[in-house]
């Protein structure tokens, strides 16, 4: 009989183990009350071709896995319905991952189930949230009280019990432990299980919670009201952006120590656009008119109500270039009208214009959809020993980056106040200067960081120093809280044109200060 060298029967021992997990897969049964299941068998490196409204994958990249399409009835009298996936590896790690969406996106997110669930191990789910369409399309929601409370939990609360059922079924195990990872909605998405929910997840990831959505579709409409209408006195085109930006860089980007177009700490930068105010012969595509000062102004100071009341925070100094595509880029203010045309008013003509303060506090009283969490009580999840790490890029131009100082202080606060525990002990808010809205822009902005792996933007190494996600891990399973992190960035913002450089991030109140030596390196920065 011929031998059998060691290369062939691992080989061998591969296939037979590829195969029994393909019978597995494909044979796979489970009962679960108004829960109808598909599955499908990819081996490794097959191609994986899928589309939702919230994203697209198309690769060779992946391991074996087995892919669950569920249809879940999320309330059997109206006969909502949410579509949901469970994705589980061969080479499992023992782990559950979920994922949120962003915008008002309804579709399952196939780039997160990918790059960061079952490439990295994990049995992963994701859900539409019980609608299909895209970020900024809130018509789903317009008179459907069923279809705004699967958005704001039920939705996903139900594929997470779907998702644990069928993983525990699947492999014939418990899971050791179970997290979640998510940005902007799913941030939101993961404050409200951890506060709603605080038995699911033992490690929450979050990055910008777009928390709480009235304000934040309030602040979205006031913002753009700065500016608009196009071509108006207070109008700023991307160009004059740019003008700004280079500006502000003048002003305040030494400020940390460094100049390298990033500003450390926008909240240190007081910038004054009246220095580069238009004269009599100046060219006005150098310049700020007096209604675009005015502008600057009103977007990079808090909002606050005539009587003092505080709404929301300000753009930060720093994010010039993207706040050019955001809110304030016009014709149209995306985002913010569909909340309130859809949920508020029930009025698809509604007029953005007409949105007044009082508003605002009655949007936040009615909570359509239980979508807010307006308080910041999270003392169940951290008494349960659950973790939570936030980040946020100081750059970001969808959700101001004062929002998540604001969230991270005040329940901060709140569990001093109201517990003997240390929320430190629970809770970790890691800035991240001159990163746009979760991933992208001119700072250290790759971090493992939802969905930044399929940007082209994954951490430098997948571990507890660069990944955050591994960070979590390592905190929950082995009581390693995170002291520093290190991002990377990359040549524009594309792992495969090599590290631009690298920095420490820090956890709040702490900031990475430059030492002196290679300001390309993330040794010559201290977390002080």
């Amino acid at each position: 009989m011929p031998s059998i060298t060691n290369t062939a029967l691992i080989g061998l021992i591969a296939a037979v183990g590829a195969s029994a997990w393909k019978d597995q897969c494909e044979g796979f049964k489970a009962n679960i009350p108004n829960v109808v299941m598909k599955s499908t068998y990819y081996p490794a490196g097959a191609l994986v071709n899928l589309t939702s409204p919230s994203s697209t994958v198309n690769t060779k990249t992946l391991p074996a896995f087995c892919r669950l399409a569920l249809t879940i009835t999320t309330n059997v009298t109206s006969g909502n319905q949410a579509l949901t996936e469970v994705w589980m590896p061969d080479a499992w790690n023992n782990r559950l991952l979920g994922f949120g969406n962003g915008g008002f996106s309804g579709g399952v997110v196939y780039s997160s189930l990918s790059y960061d669930g079952v490439l990295q191990g994990y049995s992963s789910f994701s859900t539409n949230t019980g609608h299909q369409s895209s970020p900024i399309n809130g018509t789903w929601a317009l008179n459907d009280v069923n279809a705004q409370k699967d958005f704001g939990y039920r939705a996903f609360q139900l594929s997470y019990q779907a998702a644990k059922t069928l993983t525990e079924q699947y492999y014939s195990k418990s899971i050791s432990k179970k997290y979640y990872l998510g940005c902007s909605t799913a941030g939101r998405m993961g404050l409200v299980e951890a506060q709603r929910y605080p038995k699911d997840f033992d490690g929450i990831v979050i990055g910008s919670p777009a928390n709480p959505v009235a304000r934040l579709a309030a602040w979205n409409i006031y913002q753009g009201r700065q500016v608009l209408p196009v071509n108006g006195t207070r109008w700023i085109s991307p160009a004059t952006w740019s003008v700004i930006h280079k500006e502000v860089m003048k002003q305040c980007d030494g400020i940390d120590g460094l100049v390298d177009n990033v500003i450390d700490d926008p909240r240190q930068c007081n910038f004054r656009p009246e220095a580069i105010a238009c004269g009599p012969n100046d060219d006005r595509s150098t310049c700020l008119t007096l209604g675009q000062i005015a502008a600057v102004r009103a977007l990079y100071t808090d909002w606050y109500s005539s009587n003092g009341t505080f709404i929301f925070s300000r753009f930060e100094p720093g994010g010039e270039v993207a706040y050019a595509t955001s809110y304030v880029s016009g014709p149209n203010i995306a985002l913010g009208p569909e909340y309130w045309k859809n949920m508020i008013f029930s009025d698809p003509k509604w007029d953005y214009n007409t949105l007044t303060v009082d508003d605002v506090f009655r949007a936040i009283q009615s909570n359509p959809g239980e979508i807010d969490n307006n308080g910041y009580n999270y003392t169940s999840y951290f008494a349960g020993g659950g973790k939570l790490l936030h980040y946020v890029g100081l750059a970001d131009q969808i959700i101001s980056s004062g929002n998540s100082y604001n969230t991270y202080n005040s329940i901060s606060a709140f569990t001093k106040e109201n517990t003997n525990m240390d929320p430190y002990d629970y809770y970790r808010f890691f800035p991240v200067p001159g990163m746009n809205h979760c991933n992208g822009g001119d700072g250290a902005n790759a971090m493992g960081g939802n969905n930044q792996r399929s940007a082209g933007q994954p951490p430098l190494k997948t571990d507890a120093a660069h990944d955050i996600l591994a960070a979590m891990v390592d905190w929950v399973e082995n009581d390693n809280a995170p002291t520093q992190l290190i991002a990377t960035k990359y040549n524009n913002n594309n792992a495969t044109q090599g590290v631009q450089f690298t920095r420490k991030l820090c956890p709040y109140p702490l900031k990475g200060v430059y030492q002196g030596g290679d300001q390309n390196s993330s040794d010559s920065f201290t977390c002080m």
